[in-house]
């Protein structure tokens, strides 16, 4: 059984796009603002990078990335302090600003309304969680 959980960990690992993030800053500061995803030029809209300047500061990378785990039970987790403040004011979600807390879950739903709002600048990634 191991061997076929490591095949489908495998599997799930081939399918997440690699990429290495930039920052918001370098990325206002690009005529063409991109980042590199499984090795191909991935444009980022300008209107995006505008509204994250108003809600960000220039040190969030991107893509934010937006992490569907088996183990979640349909939850999608977000990391990061700034990546948590973008999504909760994009969802109009209260923050704690006492809170160390730098992980948020949303749901389908609430994926929706981000993916909308920030097509180019979020990656949705997958990771399988198997039963020892």
């Amino acid at each position: 059984m191991k061997d076929v959980e490591k095949i489908i960990k495998g599997i799930i690992k081939d399918m997440n796009p690699r990429f290495k993030k930039k920052t918001l800053g370098e990325l206002l500061e690009e005529e063409k603002p991109h980042v590199i995803i499984n090795g191909k030029r991935h444009r980022i809209k300008r209107r995006e990078l505008e509204f994250l300047k108003e809600i960000a500061s220039k040190n969030l990378r991107i893509p934010i990335v937006l992490e569907v785990d088996s183990s979640l039970g349909g939850a999608i987790k977000v990391s990061g302090k700034e990546e948590v403040k973008v999504i909760s004011k994009i969802l109009g979600r209260e923050i704690d600003i006492f809170s160390e807390k730098d992980v948020m879950y949303i749901y389908k739903p609430e994926l929706k309304i981000v993916r909308k709002e920030l097509p180019t600048t979020t990656q949705l990634i997958f990771k399988l969680s198997l039963s020892d």
